[in-house]
């Protein structure tokens, strides 16, 4: 009798905590076991990254935030993150002098973006960090592309329009001011 108490008790709290290893609604899937802890799990995989950055720990590092992007990739943040990191900080000039290994690095920020864009729960800031990038990159690094700076100022306004497409009022507000800046 003893057995079938416990055994009815662990049953009944089992199905107290299904609710909570549930998805909220069909379309959001939550990874494993994780569940609700996914999101937590995923900080802590940046809080990770971060420190294998500090260690100089490159491979590490984009294993770590791969990984939490894999945990949580409805992260708006978690998708600017790695794309900051690879678009400002290896794809820099004076992160990496050699020209085509700087391509190769902005190239990668861009995929990821791109990659993002179709997970993130806010796509539209995605394209405007998209926009805010090219055009950091037409002033600063405009050998990127063999357009140069006139090239990325353009591919800047279609990220733009895009993101106030999708409803990013920031994007909105600022394409006039893309509009009036002048290819060099």
């Amino acid at each position: 009798m003893r057995t079938v108490r416990a055994l009815a008790t662990l049953l009944a709290g089992g199905l107290c905590l299904a609710p909570l290893l549930a998805p909220p609604s069909p379309t959001e899937r939550r990874d494993g076991l994780l569940g609700p802890f996914a999101a937590l799990a995923a900080e802590l995989e940046w809080v990770r990254f971060q420190q294998a950055l500090e260690r100089g720990e490159e491979a590490r590092a984009l294993a770590l935030a791969e990984h939490a992007l894999a945990l949580a990739p409805h992260s708006t943040a978690g998708w600017q993150m790695l794309a900051a990191h690879l678009g400002y900080g290896r794809a820099a000039p004076n992160a990496e002098p050699d020209l085509a290994r700087r391509r190769a690095w902005f190239e990668a920020a861009l995929a990821l973006l791109e990659r993002g864009r179709a997970r993130a729960a806010h796509p539209e800031e995605l394209e405007l960090f998209r926009a805010l990038y090219l055009v950091s990159r037409a002033e600063q690094d405009p050998e990127l592309v063999a357009g140069g700076a006139p090239e990325l100022l353009a591919r800047a306004r279609a990220a733009l329009l895009e993101a106030a497409r999708l409803g990013s009022a920031q994007a909105a507000e600022l394409a006039p001011y893309l509009e009036a800046t002048p290819a060099r």
